[in-house]
């Protein structure tokens, strides 16, 4: 008992002092942020001003290709979980999960509120834990295809890209062929060992981790197609932000090609993911002011796309959650109209009133005794 409670008390004290670290860390970054955008931000407003009132339609370039980023990553949601949530369960939860991961950072919002919508349709703890397992392992694969291929665009051209779409095919076959020799193998070895299940209360952090993965890797393997939509629509939505970034870049007068903007985009958006910061705010820009000014751009020309790309992404958001909000409570106030109307048109049988026979009686009273008798 006593060392159960050392235990206990020592898992307390680490939790505590993790959850502090965590809160002092996010607390100084938030800081460090507000100095940032006291001390840049003036001074970048001018050029900002000058930019837009030369091409003042690039905002809306921006904001269509995120929605087609959107619409992109709405369809792969669906796709992966199409028991389970509906075309506007998956269009709420995305959105709800962007806005809610610009509070809680590194993608955890997002998880969560996915998770709950999976909930709501239905999805056991396993099933939705496998679904956004697999949605992350995606981006985690798109993320870092678009840090490699980025980095061998701006460095190398079409010769550092070919390398390594080269190189990622031949790992690919190479992976996939160990794989099928793993299982040949196992399936022919006979098994001796008894496996043990443990419980899902006394299960560790890494035993969960590994039991999701395992679950994840099943449910790929009986549906292929999962993980190809999962990758794809991750993939499309990572091009369409790519593009409008670098067509926010062209349309400001930086002197970079479509390509390196958008190589650009990839490699420091993929950057940017390795510092956890509520919606990337700090580390996005500054890891594509760096790759802009890497690709060749100044630091005056790369400083207003960068932010003005920004606001749009993280603004965006918000709009379309309020406005899926103001339609949903729309949506409700003409059902409740629609049923009054109909409870009013509605025939109502005849009751007659509680008082109605006490009336009939005092007009009309019963007949004497002596005048009802013969």
């Amino acid at each position: 008992m006593a060392i159960d409670e050392r235990t206990t008390t020592r898992t307390r004290r680490r939790a505590m002092f993790g959850s502090t670290r965590r809160v002092v860390g996010l607390l100084a970054v938030l800081a460090i942020l507000v100095v940032v955008g006291v001390i840049i931000v003036p001074s970048v407003l001018p050029n900002l001003i000058t930019s837009m009132r030369r091409n003042p339609y690039v905002p809306l370039l921006v904001a269509m290709f995120w929605i087609m980023a959107t619409v992109a990553a709405i369809a792969g949601k669906r796709a992966i979980a199409s028991g389970y949530l509906t075309w506007s369960g998956a269009a709420t939860a995305h959105i709800g999960g962007t806005v809610a991961n610009r509070v809680v950072p590194a993608g955890v919002g997002a998880a969560g509120v996915f998770v709950a919508a999976l909930h709501r349709g239905g999805a056991s703890n396993t099933a939705a834990a496998g679904v956004v397992a697999l949605w992350a392992v995606a981006g985690g694969l798109a993320h870092g295809s678009g840090l490699l291929l980025g980095v061998a665009w701006l460095r190398e051209g079409w010769s550092g890209l070919l390398t390594v779409v080269v190189v990622a095919t031949v790992l690919v076959l190479a992976v996939r062929f160990l794989v099928r020799r793993l299982a040949a193998r196992r399936a022919a070895r006979p098994v001796t060992a008894s496996v043990t299940t443990l419980l899902p209360s006394r299960r560790t952090k890494l035993q969960r981790l590994k039991a999701t993965a395992r679950d994840v890797v099943a449910a790929v393997r009986a549906r292929p197609v999962l993980a190809l939509a999962a990758l794809g629509a991750q993939l499309a939505a990572a091009t369409c932000l790519a593009t409008g970034f670098a067509l926010a870049a062209v349309g400001f007068g930086v002197e970079i090609s479509i390509g390196v903007g958008m190589a650009a985009y990839l490699a420091g958006t993929a950057l940017s993911a390795a510092t956890p910061t509520p919606a990337g705010i700090g580390s996005a820009e500054t890891a594509l002011i760096g790759a802009l000014m890497l690709a060749g751009a100044g630091l005056g020309e790369a400083l207003p796309v960068v932010f003005l790309y920004r606001a749009v992404v993280l603004v965006a958001p918000v709009l379309a959650a309020a406005v899926m909000a103001a339609a949903w409570v729309v949506v409700r106030l003409l059902a409740a109209a629609r049923a009054r109307r109909r409870t009013a048109r509605a025939p109502r049988p005849h009751v007659p009133h509680a008082l109605l026979p006490a009336v009939v009686l005092a007009i009309e009273p019963d007949p004497a005794p002596d005048a009802a008798a013969p």
